[in-house]
């Protein structure tokens, strides 16, 4: 299961970055945790702070890995000929991309 957390933090208490860990340049005012997995399914935790620009692009990347586990998992079900109609129905819903497409 991956996760994605963000947190304020205060500048003048904890010794933080001058910038941002994942763009180097903008001033971070989130930190962060990111838990994924490898290909070997080991997890990995992730912490850095981020900028105002570069949380929505940590939350995005997590949607499109989301959404792709989606449609693998429908692509199976539908390859054991089960009725996929309700969980493609749901994963339109909440990406809003056909597994066409």
């Amino acid at each position: 299961m991956k996760k994605l957390s963000f947190a304020t933090f205060d500048p003048l208490v904890r010794d933080t970055p001058a910038c941002c860990d994942i763009c180097r340049s903008g001033s971070p005012i989130f930190s962060y945790e990111l838990r994924t997995q490898d290909e070997h399914g080991e997890r990995r935790n992730i912490y850095g702070f981020c900028c105002a620009s570069c949380g929505p692009r940590l939350l995005k990347k997590l949607e499109r890995e989301e959404s792709r586990e989606w449609a693998a998992e429908e692509a199976a079900l539908e390859a054991d000929d089960m009725n996929i109609s309700d969980f493609h129905e749901r994963r339109i819903a909440a990406f809003g991309v056909s597994r066409r497409n």
